[in-house]
């Protein structure tokens, strides 16, 4: 039998769990001075795949009573990824803002090197880069990309993974207890 529970409130755990499970892992990261690292910002994928698997599961079995169609595993997934954004935003202009005010010029000067690495560009295009770069790697610019990512991972995550999650419900069950509620 499904239980009538709002998405909203049913998966607010799940995305709370996930937006501070990546706040501490990239906590982590910057205490050991591995906030560029490419390879390791992997790991914060995965983090994010896990975390949505098991909060649409759990909103599937807790909330929903094991009963859940594609279409609420997809919401559900989102409204997690929304959640885990509004944390990591919050997280986001902390960091660039009070923090570590420096990090952003880190962050500058870590993707100007590697615009020169690439050998591709001349001098006076990387300059022009970073200018255009500059005006849009601000903290407030930063946090509102950090809702739209996590929002892009949740649709993104949730349609794979609907497509194992879902559970529909016995439809004769149904038929059976609707002339009853009818009655009533």
């Amino acid at each position: 039998m499904e239980k009538k529970v709002s998405v909203w409130q049913a998966t607010l755990n799940s995305g709370l769990i996930l937006g501070l499970a990546l706040v501490i892992y990239t906590l982590l990261l910057y205490f050991l001075d591995q906030t560029f690292n490419k390879t390791l910002g992997y790991v914060s994928i995965l983090i994010i795949i896990i975390g949505l698997v098991l909060g649409i599961k759990s909103f599937r079995d807790d909330a929903r009573g094991g009963v859940m169609s594609y279409g609420q595993g997809v919401g559900a997934g989102t409204i997690i990824g929304l959640y885990a954004g509004i944390i990591g935003a919050i997280f986001t202009f902390l960091l660039y803002e009070v923090i570590d005010p420096d990090l952003m010029g880190k962050l500058l000067t870590f993707t100007e090197e590697k615009i020169a690495e690439s050998g591709r560009v001349s001098e006076e295009m990387i300059d022009q880069v970073m200018e255009q770069q500059k005006k849009f790697m601000v903290p407030w610019i930063l946090s509102i990309g950090s809702i739209i990512n996590y929002v892009f991972f949740g649709v993104i995550v949730s349609l794979i993974a609907c497509i194992f999650l879902k559970k529909e419900g016995n439809p004769f069950q149904q038929e059976a207890t609707e002339p009853e509620e009818k009655a009533e």
